[in-house]
């Protein structure tokens, strides 16, 4: 199993713009493909209006082997736009079963994410906590994004952003995974969208998303 998920994520592809968003436009379809020092995970979701998305989502855990087959809805709360800037804010919950050791455990996480950007700058923040009963019976990530633009691209070119993201974890297994930092590059032209970066331990993250 271990391999076919690694073979799918990879025929993934490249992906679309400020796309990271977990609602798409409405009618949309979105692929997302993300791997850190944590998990790596395969994520395809629906988006029937501008409030709501419903998708499938796979996760491997690379510390303990766990899979995490759920279901996901994501509600936007909230939205803001100004002539320069948008700011979002998205409940994110998801649900199904934890498959470790040939075990099965219930599984469900609950977060809140919110972003802010302008043509040149962007900042981000994910909450989340999860529980998936006898290997884990209740944990607590959040995350943080701040980003700038070297260059303002027009409607349609090649975007290009510099990144740093910081993880904290308190229930990682290794100590030297509970706080982490992560420069990274994303670039974005049209469908497309891909972020590259290298974490403080070493470890390679590389994220891509497809919308259809």
């Amino acid at each position: 199993m271990k391999y076919i998920f690694l073979v799918f994520c990879l025929s993934v592809g490249f992906v679309n713009a400020a796309m990271a968003r977990p609602i798409s436009y409405p009618g949309g379809w979105t692929i997302m493909q993300s791997n850190n020092w944590q998990l790596s995970r395969l994520h395809g979701h629906y988006s029937p209006n501008i409030n709501n998305s419903i998708g499938v989502a796979v996760e491997r855990y690379h510390e303990t082997g766990r899979y995490n087959v759920n279901l996901q809805w994501n509600y936007l709360l909230g939205r803001k736009n100004t002539k320069t800037s948008q700011a979002n804010l998205y409940l994110k919950t998801q649900g199904g079963i934890a498959i470790e050791d040939g075990k099965t455990q219930p599984n469900a996480s609950i977060g809140i994410a919110g972003d802010w950007e302008t043509r040149r700058y962007f900042a981000s923040y994910e909450a989340v906590g999860r529980y998936a009963g006898e290997f884990n019976a209740g944990s607590f990530h959040h995350k943080a994004r701040i980003g700038i633009a070297p260059y303002v691209a027009e409607y349609g070119g090649l975007h290009l952003w510099i990144m740093v993201q910081a993880d904290h974890n308190l229930e990682a297994l290794d100590q030297d995974n509970r706080l982490i930092f992560t420069p990274l590059i994303r670039v974005f032209k049209g469908d497309y969208l891909g972020e590259f970066g290298v974490n403080t331990n070493g470890d390679v993250m590389v994220n891509w998303i497809v919308r259809f």
